[in-house]
This record gives structure tokens, sequence and C-alpha cells, in this order.
């Protein structure tokens, strides 16, 4: 769709670039201006990070009535504690991805799921099977079948997060069970991390496609 947002209608926007090392970064940004030939914007500074520009990026514009996505150019930043400054070049066409901004992506890493059965607290060590920041999707070695909210650790090897959750179902698959889990009132920190995490092995998953 052509470009047709106007400054009142975003809430926020998500930049995912290159630093110098190449290694991949999502930042949340507020836009300063929104203009017919550039977007200003600005985030939290983070220390040590150095950008190469211009470079191309990803570029979603989250709304109040869902998640619009295109790709454009990092034109130049400014760093000026406690900010960075992003000047991008303004789209042509964006493209119209739900009602939501949260995607799934299949993901293994380490977890802990806690939950109470017939009275006992059940801790058991799992692995994730795919993710998003709505959800998790646990590979298990039993089935478990409960109706009260249980706890998960998800053990990311940048940072962890806590997530309270319900059960929405169990799949047997010869065994192994895959247990989906909902996640309840996830503070938007953790939202954004897992967000950032979820975008990070999409990009992988693209760039490993294209070799």
């Amino acid at each position: 769709m052509k470009f047709s947002l106007n400054f009142d209608s975003i809430n926020y926007i998500k930049i995912v670039y290159r630093d110098n090392n190449d290694s991949i970064h999502c930042t949340k940004s507020a836009i300063k201006h929104l203009g017919e030939r550039e977007i200003h914007a600005c985030a939290k500074f983070e220390e040590g990070l150095k950008i190469n520009t211009p470079q191309e990026v990803s570029l979603s514009f989250i709304c109040d009535n869902g998640l619009y996505r295109t790709n454009t150019t990092l034109k130049f930043v400014e760093y000026q504690e406690p900010y960075i400054f992003f000047t991008l070049k303004t789209p042509q066409g964006l493209e119209y991805q739900q009602n939501r901004e949260y995607f799934r992506v299949k993901l293994e890493e380490d977890a802990i799921l806690s939950y109470k059965e017939n009275g006992q607290n059940i801790v058991l060590p799992c692995k994730t099977h795919d993710i998003s920041a709505n959800g998790v999707r646990l590979i298990l070695d039993r089935k478990i079948d409960t109706i009260e909210p249980v706890t998960i650790d998800l053990l990311f090897k940048t940072k962890g997060v806590k997530a309270g959750a319900e059960l929405v179902r169990t799949d047997n698959d010869d065994g192994i069970y895959k247990a989906s889990f909902h996640f309840l009132d996830l503070p938007e920190t953790d939202i954004d991390t897992i967000s950032q995490i979820c975008i990070k092995k999409q990009l992988e998953y693209k760039r490993k496609s294209l070799l």
C-alpha cells in the first residue's frame, strides 16, 4: 500500500539494523518528525553501539489498527546521550501485517515450567519449540493438564524472561508432548525482549534461505 500514515496514527516504530560488527539490533523508537522525504526518530542510547550508514533496514510502524512493515534506508545516526537519533528515508509503500505485531518463529532455548498438580509443586526443565510475544510452545517429556496458571522461565542467552501463562493445548507426537501456552499480563519490557529475539531469528532464517 502507498505510504499514507500520519504522525498521530503511529504509536512507535521499530528499526532492525546492523552495527559495525554485523550484529543485528532492534530498537523501539519514537518519531520526532514524519515528512515526505525523511523520518526522524530517537531511542535510548546503547553504550558502545556503532552503526555504519547508509544501510538498508527493516522498519515497522506500530499503530492502533495494526502493524505495517517495509524496508528503507537508514541515512545517518547521531549520538547524544542519553539518546540516539535516526534519520531514515521515508518509504514509498507499506505492507499491512495483521492487527497485532506478534509473529511466531521456531526457536530452541532452555526453559523451566513450574505449576501445581494435585497440590504438589512441579518443576520441569524443558525446551522451547516456537515462540511469539503472545505465547510459547514447549517440548515436554510428560503430558500436563492444568487449568491453573503456570510460570515459565525462558532462559534466553541474552536476557531471561519469567512469564505467567495459561495452557492452551497439548499435542502428543509419538510420546513427545508439545504444550502451547498463552502469556498472561506480560510486561511491555518482556514483550519487547521476545519481539526482538523473534525478529532476529526471522532475519537469520531469511539470510540462510538466500545462501
